[in-house]
């Protein structure tokens, strides 16, 4: 079977001398296996994907608009696989044994089970331009971008995010507007705007402007429309199964990964900073790095702000603050995502933080009891008092919850045995 795909890419607005044509091809290529008396015995179905791209104009960068539009067919190809797998569960003339049943190997049964989840476990999408290095600009954001102010896409204590449209492309994009008025204010910003300029990675939200004036700082920024995940926690008509966590935990782990390697600490992981790519997929992306701060072994770092319910015991204890800062968060994060609930909620916020020096969390909920051992397993070696025995986000991505191919398809059949 060959299935081809044809689109051209949305993201790049120019004049229509300059637009490229893309063509992807998805190729199922079934060989057949006999025995030595050439009966049929079974099949195996490979999966090659063809990236083909012919180029108009050379004016836009191919390398980018490839890497956006390839994420934008995922849909398309997911209708295509969907298909495929219709038919090919179908018995082929010929293909029956003497009581009629279908001829499978174990390869097929487990080809059908790694594509069920191929679609879920892809990355998430780049962001609709290349990484930059960004510097606030003197002016008014009005200039360069209509902002919506109409339409607020979030806000907190730094002040609300809106909806904005570059004038001069029509790029879609996120303006995030922080009242910022005297010169401490804006060097925090200003240190926001330097984390940013340093990560360029799928699952951390990218930098595109920033403007200063009088009052405020405006950060313009990569635009994605799935809201929280934390939406999804508290969401009753969403069922937020195992191997959903799994997806998003693994991304969260992937995306803190990345700024440990490049020595920087987020400090403020929660769901409320952890945007869905759009309102259905598994894609996701951190957002809100004005509390990150860059590592320095020599420079012991301590740090006094946060969200109780997220908060290191260390934090709490105002000690030093290092990478397993971040995995505690992570912990907190997957137990909530697995559960619904908040391991150290207390009635206030002093009650929180004693639960949280006390590492008072258990598994005796009934909302634990189908979730897995690994689950289990993963939670109790991050939510842990002292910091060097958590996981680090390398060894955490190691955790069989997170790599075990065979768990990952049993959680899938579980799903859809429901």
């Amino acid at each position: 079977m060959h299935v081809n795909v044809s689109f051209v890419s949305p993201h790049y607005r120019q004049e229509k001398e300059d637009v490229k044509h893309h063509e992807y091809s998805l190729v199922y290529e079934t060989k057949l296996e006999r025995d030595q008396d050439g009966n049929l015995i079974g099949y195996n179905t490979k999966l090659f994907k063809i990236n083909r791209m012919e180029e108009i104009s050379t004016q836009c960068s191919s390398t980018k608009l490839g890497k956006v539009a390839f994420f934008q067919c995922l849909e398309k190809m997911e209708r295509v696989r969907s298909f495929w797998e219709e038919r090919i569960s179908e018995p082929e003339p010929g293909t029956e044994d003497k009581e009629g049943g279908s001829l499978w190997n174990a390869n097929s049964q487990r080809l059908l089970e790694e594509r069920s989840s191929a679609a879920d476990d892809c990355p998430a999408p780049p962001a609709p331009f290349d990484h930059r290095i960004v510097s606030a600009k003197k002016g008014v954001v009005n200039s360069y971008y209509e902002v919506n102010r109409n339409e607020v896409l979030g806000g907190g204590r730094f002040g609300q995010v809106h909806k904005c449209e570059e004038k001069a492309t029509g790029l879609k994009l996120a303006a995030k507007i922080i009242k910022a008025r005297g010169a401490k204010e804006k060097e925090e910003v200003k240190n926001e705007i330097n984390v940013m300029n340093q990560l360029n990675h799928t699952n951390l939200i990218q930098l595109y402007d920033a403007f200063e004036s009088k009052n405020d700082i405006v950060l313009v920024m990569e635009y994605v429309d799935g809201g929280e995940l934390f939406d999804r926690i508290i969401d009753d008509n969403y069922n937020l199964t195992e191997m959903d966590t799994i997806l998003f935990t693994k991304q969260i782990c992937q995306g803190i990964q990345y700024m440990h390697q490049m020595y920087i600490l987020h400090l403020d992981l929660k769901p409320e900073n952890i945007l869905c790519v759009n309102r259905t997929a598994y894609q996701i992306k951190i957002i809100d790095f004005g509390l990150a701060r860059r590592y320095k072994p020599r420079e012991k770092l301590k740090v006094n702000f946060g969200t109780p319910e997220f908060l290191a015991p260390e934090v709490v204890n105002y000690d030093f603050v290092s990478f397993p800062t971040d995995m505690w968060s992570v912990g907190v994060i997957a137990y909530m995502l697995l559960s619904g609930l908040s391991p150290f909620l207390g009635d206030d916020d002093n009650e929180t933080l004693n639960n949280i020096l006390a590492c008072s969390w258990d598994f005796e909920n009934e909302e634990f009891q189908d979730v897995s051992e690994e689950a289990k397993d993963f939670l109790s070696k991050l939510l842990i008092k002292e910091k060097s025995w958590r996981m680090s986000a390398t060894s955490a991505l190691k955790h069989p919850w997170l790599s075990d191919h065979k768990l990952h398809c049993g959680l899938h059949k579980q799903v859809e045995n429901c």
